[in-house]
């Protein structure tokens, strides 16, 4: 019994010993900058986005400029009632979801992500929104809205250049 006793003394023993072993050699393995301190070098954040920015910041900057009623809406919630593209410049006409009509014509601006109309074409109109992706550059969407089917409701249909 005292052989057993002492086997498991020095296994205790060499557990302890290797266990501050490891801790010695974590220890010192630590990076050292080319000067031959252990302090870590310092963050340059030259090229890369910042972490701690919120996806939802802004990039560009905000105007205060009184909106038009047309920039009060979403694209979504204006129809297309009629179209003269024959004319000189041509216009159309566009309803909100109350009633009130609206003549636009090319370079209207309209929505509000900054649309402008930029064709009017029968039964048609484009519109062209500039927005900011995540890596802050610059996307067009063109929005082609068309005047309403008699089967069904209206589409906005959303093309990415």
């Amino acid at each position: 019994m005292t052989v057993g006793r002492l086997l498991l003394l020095a296994l205790v023993l060499c557990g302890i010993a290797a266990a501050a072993v490891a801790q010695e050699a974590a220890a010192g393995s630590g990076e050292r900058t080319q000067d031959g301190s252990d302090e870590a070098p310092p963050y340059n954040p030259v090229g890369r986005r910042d972490p701690f920015r919120p996806f939802t910041l802004s990039i560009r900057p905000e105007v205060n400029v009184p909106l038009t009623p047309l920039q009060r809406y979403e694209l979504g919630q204006l129809i297309v009632v009629a179209t003269m593209w024959d004319v000189s410049p041509p216009r159309a006409m566009v309803q909100d979801s109350v009633g009130m009509g609206y003549i636009v014509t090319l370079g209207t601006p309209i929505g509000r992500n900054g649309g402008i109309v930029t064709a009017i074409e029968p039964e048609r109109v484009v519109v062209e929104e500039r927005v900011l992706d995540f890596y802050g550059k610059e996307q067009v969407n063109r929005i082609v809205m068309e005047t309403p089917k008699e089967e069904g409701p209206i589409q906005a249909a959303r093309e990415r250049k």
